[in-house]
């Protein structure tokens, strides 16, 4: 039997990028799998991204538009994909990234393959290039990321998941809390207990478009963090990368590695410090950012 996948794409003001995204999920081989359906949900954009995918209604069927008036946060997003997706395999993509040839295929493959996978995770690539101190933090956090994942599989745990790009069993969620900001790591814990792997698939590769100045990174990694412990509060599940035993040796593995570095290392540290600092004070009152 032919496994139907469906790709979600939540997505606000990408009016940019979201025309080149679906052609490129459109163009994807998916061979032993077939693609049902590419939803984009818009609710609460103000740009042209609505008028682009109209645009584009016409060039496939499968392509399919929802959107509402007001803005309610990537849970929400992700919660209207998932009541109208048809797939067996749900595969969520933010709509802002660029796709290497295949990686869909190499991303839904562990769950086509082994019944016992639930959820298949991919890797998440900085898009931009140069030697600057922003561009240096995006392979320095992406390539963490990546040998974390990596080691976690190794030790035949489950890795940390990138809601950048994953794959999962549409039976592995029935609806994404509203007020969950890490839905990848929400999705994983619920995948866990239900007794499934978690993978993660470096092959399958994507490229995304990270902070560029202080500000913009403070609050990324506060969102981050502050999402990974409401995890932590609500549903006893700890991120992988949140334990010390696990992520310490693995970036000072990449420290050494990158030791000519050391000046950015530094002030990079010094941001994470600051962010995880107002992550909990975030956290504590309550102010979790779950429309983003």
């Amino acid at each position: 039997m032919i496994v139907r996948v469906s790709v979600g794409v939540p997505a606000y003001n990408e009016e940019e990028t979201i025309q080149q995204l679906i052609k490129a999920i459109l163009n994807q081989p998916f061979g032993g799998a077939a693609l049902e359906e590419v939803i984009v949900e818009t609710s609460g954009s103000t740009d042209a991204t609505n008028v682009k995918v109209v645009g584009m209604l016409q060039m496939d069927s499968r392509i399919r538009l929802i959107s509402g008036e007001r803005r309610r946060g990537k849970s929400a997003a992700l919660n209207t994909i998932l009541q109208h997706a048809k797939g067996d395999v749900v595969v969520f993509i933010d709509g802002d990234v660029v796709l290497e040839e295949g990686c869909i295929p190499i991303l839904i493959k562990p769950l086509l393959r082994n019944g016992k996978v639930g959820i298949a995770s991919g890797n998440v690539m900085p898009l931009i290039r140069g030697n600057d101190f922003f561009v240096f933090m995006s392979r320095f956090i992406r390539e963490l990321h990546h040998e974390l994942c990596a080691d976690l599989m190794r030790r035949k745990a489950a890795p940390k998941v990138n809601g950048t790009f994953y794959a999962i069993r549409k039976t592995m969620v029935t609806r994404f809390p509203f007020y969950v900001v890490s839905d990848d790591e929400y999705a994983s814990w619920c995948a866990q207990i239900k007794g499934y792997r978690v993978v993660y698939v470096p092959d399958a590769v994507v490229y995304a478009k990270d902070p560029a100045s202080y500000r913009d990174f403070i609050r990324w990694q506060k969102r981050i963090i502050a999402g990974q412990l409401y995890i932590k509060k609500y549903f006893d599940y700890t991120v992988p990368t949140m334990k010390a035993s696990i992520s310490l040796p693995v970036s000072l593995k990449l420290i050494k590695k990158y030791w000519k570095n050391f000046p950015h290392i530094l002030t990079l540290a010094l941001l994470a410090g600051i962010s995880l600092i107002l992550a909990f004070k975030m956290f504590f009152k309550c102010k979790i950012p779950y429309i983003y």
